[in-house]
């Protein structure tokens, strides 16, 4: 069998890396969000078959990276779903032997009937002599993997280590993380709710995307999950739903005038979580997103030795040369301590770290403290936002939204918000959305694996 021999790479928190990736098999790359599974598929395999970095040897001269879109273009007539399909199969047909195939998370957002229907394409063109590496979450992929390379043994400077390499047999028999929650037979013994009595909202005469005259009802004060196969419905339920029950500003301009609503006096508004990528702009860190740099900046310009030097805040602001670390904070900024450390020091706290040396400062422990709930307190705060996996900018966006004062009657929708984590991670989801919930609101979402809509209250399958 022949490999793909990488030795000795360091890049970001891939240490003294070293792995074998066999050729003309599926290969399933596993491990926690945040593991280092995305650098080593795109910062080191990828981007060393255009610029060779490292010396890795029967690296194929073409490595494709297939990535699934999780905004729809504007101008396409399909469901994100048969989008997302539609650039799978085109890939497939368009590969050439020589050449490596890297796809991330070619299941996610998918029911299983179309899981399986991925799984027998990447299979088939593997039979014929192909290679291809997946970077994926779902059981289908990782289970009828040839080979199995996981990383960890946790995430961001906890990760980044090989921790099994080998077959599927070998791979179950291994005691991994992953593979533990992979083999593991799970049963939901949830007991069921009687919702009869519930307060429910229900949205009549819909006709958008398939749906003509619908009815579509759910109780409030729960989490309710819409499941279905690509172009059911799911995502235009959502929106019905975010439109119909919105109150906020200009909530005239999104109206459905067509639609009955009834319940609406239990709901004070309605709030989509967006699929976008979080902090777009260069400058923007964990720390700035989560809106607790300006608190730390606070802090350090209040300082007597700001205060001598004539520093502001401004003096404390993280710039793009900072992170590219093309210069740094003035010398004068450097000198300023809390607590002992300078505020380049703090740039690398770890939430854990943060929340240990600002633990008096009410708002930024209310701030970091969801993070830390939501399994990141590994995350560091200067780490540029869109070096996160897509499973932690999942739950960065929940920890966000749970740091602001929650008030009750809301209705919090997510899309496919079991993308990009790990097994292990989704009972921390399901957590919080309880603490949602026992706010007095509601969560609705759209989601396909089981793992989530087992711990649901209400599930509508389209």
């Amino acid at each position: 069998m022949k490999y793909i021999i990488v030795k000795n790479i360091n890049k970001n928190n891939l240490r003294n890396f070293s792995v074998k990736i066999p050729l003309q098999k599926l290969v399933a790359v596993v491990g926690l969000s945040g593991s280092g599974k995305s650098t080593l598929v795109n910062e080191v395999l990828y981007k060393n078959s255009l610029k060779n970095e490292w010396n890795i040897k029967n690296l194929p001269r073409t490595v494709d990276i297939l990535e699934q879109k999780v905004i729809l273009p504007k101008n396409s007539k399909m469901s994100l779903g048969e989008f997302n399909l539609n650039k799978l199969k085109t890939k497939l047909s368009g590969m050439q032997k020589n050449d490596l195939l890297v796809v991330d998370e070619p299941c996610a957002g998918f029911c299983k009937k179309e899981r399986e229907m991925i799984l027998k394409l990447l299979k088939d063109k593997v039979k014929k002599g192909y290679s291809i590496i997946a970077v994926e979450h779902n059981k289908e992929i990782i289970t009828n993997a040839d080979y199995v390379i996981e990383l960890g043994p946790g995430s961001g400077r906890y990760g980044g280590k090989l921790i099994f390499e080998g077959s599927i047999a070998e791979f179950k028999k291994s005691g991994t993380v992953t593979a533990k929650h992979v083999f593991k037979i799970t049963e939901n013994n949830r007991p069921q709710e009687d919702l009869r009595n519930c307060k429910k909202i229900a949205i009549s005469k819909i006709s958008a995307g398939n749906f003509k005259n619908y009815t579509f009802s759910f109780p409030l004060k729960k989490i309710v999950c819409i499941t279905g196969c690509s172009g059911a419905g799911k995502s235009t339920l959502l929106d019905v739903a975010y439109s119909a029950l919105f109150k906020g500003k200009n909530a005239w301009n999104i109206k459905l005038k067509t639609v009955s609503v009834k319940g609406k006096e239990n709901v004070r508004r309605s709030f989509i979580v967006p699929q976008s990528p979080i902090g777009t702009h260069p400058s923007s860190t964990l720390a700035t997103y989560a809106k607790v740099w300006d608190n730390i900046r606070d802090i350090f310009s209040k300082e007597k030795m700001s205060k001598r030097l004539g520093l502001t805040k401004s003096d404390f602001i993280i710039s793009k040369n900072i992170l590219e670390a093309k210069s740094d904070f003035s010398k004068d900024a450097l000198r300023v301590r809390f607590q002992g450390k300078n505020i380049k020091d703090v740039m690398n706290f770890t939430i854990d770290e943060a929340l240990e040396i600002f633990g008096r400062d009410a708002l930024i422990v209310r701030k970091l403290k969801f993070l830390q709930e939501a399994g990141l307190s590994y995350l560091v705060l200067g780490q540029k936002s869109n070096s996160l996996s897509g499973g932690e900018a999942q739950r960065v966006r929940i920890a966000k939204i749970l740091s602001k004062k929650l008030g009750d009657r809301s209705v919090y929708i997510f899309d496919t918000p079991s993308r990009g984590l790990h097994l292990m991670d989704i009972p921390v989801l399901i957590n919080i959305f309880r603490r949602i919930v026992e706010k007095n609101n509601t969560i609705l979402i759209a989601d396909n694996r089981e793992e989530i809509f087992d711990y649901c209250d209400y599930k509508i399958n389209l």
